[in-house]
């Protein structure tokens, strides 16, 4: 019988052959839908075929089948040894085969993000392949990554951590080359140029972003590149910005300038705007996602977290509108500067994210972290504003504190919760001798651009004795400050105090009212538009 088959098949015409192949695969496209729809009821771990999934990954993940999942597990054991045992080139083919195996896992993604910003990218010592690496892990997370898990909170999560920890923060010895080349990415794309971003402080035309004019074929291109190669949604950022991007008082109004216009206190050049950004979009997407409140949690954490950073880590131009070149901003001198500006934004944030957590989950993960984070910041923020000679608006600051955490703030020296009276000098001075034992780079360097603010506004007051003791206190920071980073000048190193004094001065006498800078430059004994020689700029990034 067998013979027989086989005799009569081999003796079918090819034509024939080739028919009965083009019925079987039409009768499975019509057949496959329904078998589809049952496998997805009848067993929890079916995966959905992929959607708009490039040929080859549509053809690895349909061609194996249920085989994918015994490779997969395979090839995680085999990545997990070439992770320990630090063979990181065969831990990311084995990582880009897993994400291809299984796109929708979010760990894959997370772990090959990972290993490519963080262990890979520390192998090389020059700063243009280490960059490589951390803009190649947000590219793969942003286009990869979202794309196949649009409602994973894991792959948001890691995302927005790279530009607030990799790309924001101090940790990496070229963090200030990845600022810049971020800034040039934003900055050529959200603006014709750099010196347009310069000139609209980081604060693009969101409505000519959205709506472009179709006669402008350089605006129509820069929209093409930033909804396309950027994955960013002109009306998202909007949002976001309309959320969090406009300067707050204590009591939440929006602050405005002399002529009425919002200001602004958010840079879309900057990192930490881009971290809040894809953690804001993340809550917007997953916030439905069965069994994730502790990955929702995670979001929720950045979005206050960026902004608490937006707040510490610096800004670039200065309050009364002028500009600080560029160059200059990546020297080192004036990287680290607060944006006192942006704080009842953060303040907003913390408690938004707060009542988010209240209102939407049984399980309030907040009670331990938010709470305190929010608690320590507002502290930093009364401390700030004080040593910026914006007492007035410190001690309304400190009354927020002190309604919001009543019990908390009993901890903090200077406020008394049986008379629910307070000393705003000594909560200030006790919070900046903790700057001064445990405090990093951003706090340290922002208390001594705050005390050399208070010097110069005492020394026009003609109050040589406090300025004096402020002028003292400032070379006292820095020094313990350049003790405590010693072995670490490339990546935490700053400017000997002298030039730094010479660089607040010249902010103190741009950005300060005419009045104060003309007694300044009375006391000094110098003409009416004198300013400081600049000193001579460090290297750039």
């Amino acid at each position: 019988m067998s013979e027989t088959r086989a005799n009569v098949l081999d003796n079918l015409p090819k034509p024939a052959l080739i028919g009965i192949f083009i019925a079987s695969v039409v009768g499975i496209f019509f057949v496959q839908g329904q078998l589809n729809t049952q496998r997805g009821q009848l067993s929890p771990t079916y995966i959905e075929p992929l959607q708009d999934a490039p040929p080859m990954l549509t053809l690895t993940t349909e061609t194996l089948g249920g085989f994918r999942g015994l490779i997969s597990s395979y090839l995680w054991l085999r990545s997990n040894e070439m992770q320990l045992e630090k063979n990181y080139p065969e831990q990311m083919q084995l990582a880009e085969w897993i994400t291809q195996l299984q796109p929708t896992v979010p760990a894959g993604w997370v772990n090959r993000s990972w290993n490519m910003a963080y262990n890979i990218s520390r192998n090389y010592p020059d700063r243009e392949s280490r960059w490589s690496y951390v803009y190649d892990a947000v590219a793969m997370l942003r286009d990869e990554g979202i794309r196949y898990n649009p409602q994973e909170p894991l792959v948001y999560d890691q995302l927005a951590y790279i530009f607030q920890h990799k790309i924001g923060h101090n940790l990496d010895d070229h963090h200030r080359f990845y600022k810049f080349m971020w800034m040039q990415h934003m900055g050529n794309t959200l603006w014709a140029d750099l010196n347009a971003s310069h000139a609209a402080h980081g604060v693009p035309d969101f409505d000519a972003l959205i709506n472009p004019n179709p006669a402008d074929t350089n605006l129509v291109d820069r929209v093409r590149r930033l909804r396309q190669e950027y994955k960013l949604d002109p009306r998202e950022m909007k949002a976001v910005h309309q959320k969090y991007g406009l300067a707050r008082d204590h009591e939440g109004k929006i602050v405005r300038d002399a002529e009425g216009n919002p200001k602004h206190c958010l840079d879309w050049r900057m990192a930490e705007t881009h971290s809040l950004y894809w953690a804001s979009l993340g809550l917007k997407r997953c916030s439905l996602s069965a069994g994730r409140e502790e990955e929702i949690f995670k979001l929720e954490k950045k979005v206050y977290v960026s902004m608490m950073y937006t707040f510490r880590r610096g800004k670039l131009n200065m309050e009364s509108g002028a500009t600080i070149p560029l160059g200059e901003y990546f020297t080192g001198n004036l990287l680290i500067s607060p944006n006192l500006e942006s704080g009842g934004a953060v303040h907003k944030s913390y408690m938004d994210m707060i009542a988010l957590a209240q209102e939407s989950r049984q399980h309030h993960l907040t009670g331990g972290t938010s709470e305190m984070g929010h608690v320590h910041f507002l502290r930093r923020f009364i401390q700030w504003l004080y040593f910026y000679n914006r007492e007035t608006e410190a001690r309304h600051w400190l009354k927020v504190a002190i309604d919001t955490y009543p019990d908390k703030m009993r901890w903090f020296p200077g406020y008394n919760p049986n008379t629910k009276t307070y000393n705003l000098d000594e909560i200030v001075y006790d919070g900046m001798a903790d700057d001064m034992q445990r405090g990093g780079a951003e706090e340290t360097l922002a208390l001594m651009d705050g005390v050399l603010t208070k010097h110069f506004f005492y020394l026009a007051d003609g109050n040589e004795e406090m300025a004096a003791n402020y002028f003292n206190l400032a070379k006292d920071v820095h020094k313990k400050y350049a003790e405590k980073y010693k072995k670490a000048t490339g990546r935490m190193g700053i400017a000997p105090f002298e030039p730094m004094r010479i660089m607040r001065l010249r902010a103190f006498l741009i950005e300060k009212n005419k009045t104060i800078t003309a007694n300044l430059r009375k006391q000094l004994g110098q003409a009416e538009d004198w300013l400081p020689d600049p000193p001579a700029a460090n290297p750039g990034p």
